[in-house]
């Protein structure tokens, strides 16, 4: 499930410990495709400056962008190094993302990037 092209880094894959605590400190179930990432690699950083969170940088991340308030029913799964940040909705069987300025934070003002998260991975994350 991992890009097809070598313009990305890779972490070790996230275990189910590190997921399950991710959980049960943001108290919802991540998003399925979001957790088939971490279980391949724990964060992916693209040259064109997609930064897809691991398990250490996402519970941080949702704080700094208030993403509970601002965006309730969404999480935060990474952001472009520019303002941009991609949000799932929390659903179990979702793949959809999108991307909404971090300033704002509001879902209505959303656009959608890919109606497949790993897809869009394996693309190489061009929005």
């Amino acid at each position: 499930m991992l890009p097809i092209h070598n313009s990305y880094t890779a972490y070790p894959p996230a275990t189910d410990h590190q997921i399950l605590h991710i959980e049960n400190r943001l108290n919802c179930q991540l998003p399925s495709a979001y957790r088939h990432v971490l279980k391949e690699s724990n964060g992916l950083s693209f040259t064109n400056g997609v930064f897809i969170y691991g398990t250490e940088d996402i519970l941080e991340r949702n704080e700094i962008w208030e993403v509970a308030e601002y965006a309730k029913g969404y999480i935060a799964i990474g952001d472009d190094s520019g303002g941009m940040v991609f949000l799932m909705a929390i659903k179990a069987e979702n793949y959809r993302v999108f991307a909404v300025d971090g300033g704002d934070m509001n879902r209505q003002h959303a656009t959608l990037v890919t109606s497949d998260l790993c897809k869009w991975l394996q693309e190489g994350c061009q929005y």
